[in-house]
């Protein structure tokens, strides 16, 4: 895969797999019916991915004194959701896993087609923008919705094992996720170290922005509200990397890139923490 050696490869396509089975596993039919009700939130998430945060992109690398390629990055980033790593936060949301999924698919599968044309109007008009549908679409398919069908099926067939499995399924996810956060670490960190401090206080900006954006967008439901969030504010760094491999917005947009990938993890992990507190401390004082 982009940039990554086959541990890290292994790592995070374990992690995709075994957190959209376990997802599928806890998913009912019900709960398909219900997803598509959501007519609101899925409009407000749309928009808040593919025009909010792109005009925000835009504002903050106007405002900015960014170097050429951070900018770039900065605006790649802006106009291609669908970050995989939301996955690990926005399934977390109690009783929300079914669409953490639904979203996260719905925004990766979307940028595919919504992000070059956007991408267009925001780069400058010599930047070719080229991406590998093939490839992206194979990955997609076989590592989210297929394991997500397939957790579904077993959950129709046998809903006792589902519920004894989607637990440790889960939880499978989340160490290989904090294993291929460890392994791929060095060298994130070394990217953060080279676009500089400004450039990283840039990025921390666009994410807290991108944030809000989300929160305010999600609607009067905290659960919703902060899955959109977390949504919103994950950008699809895998898509980016691909794109740049594609096409020809020059190689040193690659190291903003991963700096990105890893400021936005430890930003989102407080952030699902500090809810889950507050979920917490709401649920005593009801009871």
């Amino acid at each position: 895969m982009f940039l990554l050696n086959t541990k890290e490869t292994i790592l995070l396509l374990v992690f995709l797999v075994t957190s959209m089975l376990s997802i599928g596993m806890q998913t009912r039919m019900s709960d398909l019916r219900s997803l598509a009700a959501l007519r609101g939130f899925l409009v407000r998430t749309l928009l808040a991915n593919f025009l909010v945060v792109p005009i925000m992109g835009v504002a903050v690398v106007r405002l900015l004194p960014l170097q050429p390629h951070v900018a770039g990055a900065l605006l790649l980033l802006a106009c291609t959701p669908g970050g995989l790593s939301a996955l690990q936060f926005t399934s977390k949301v109690k009783g929300r896993a079914s669409l953490a999924g639904a979203i996260l698919f719905l925004l990766s599968f979307l940028a595919l087609f919504v992000s070059p044309l956007i991408l267009t109007l925001v780069l400058p008009g010599n930047v070719r923008v080229v991406v590998p549908h093939g490839r992206a679409l194979f990955f997609l398919l076989v590592y989210l919705l297929l394991p997500l069908l397939a957790g579904m099926l077993f959950f129709i067939k046998v809903p006792g094992a589902a519920a004894k499995l989607s637990r440790p399924l889960a939880l499978t996810g989340v160490i290989a996720f904090l294993a291929f956060m460890v392994v791929t670490g060095d060298f994130r960190r070394v990217a953060t170290g080279e676009i500089g401090m400004a450039a990283a206080g840039a990025m921390l900006i666009f994410i807290f922005v991108s944030m809000a954006v989300g929160w305010f967008m999600g609607g009067p439901t905290r659960d919703f509200r902060q899955i959109l969030a977390t949504s919103t504010s994950m950008r699809n760094a895998v898509l980016c990397l691909a794109i740049v491999e594609s096409s020809s917005p020059g190689h040193a947009v690659l190291v903003p890139l991963i700096a990105f990938s890893l400021l936005m993890v430890p930003t989102n992990m407080l952030f699902t923490v500090y809810s889950a507190v507050q979920s917490k401390r709401k649920a005593r004082k009801a009871g």
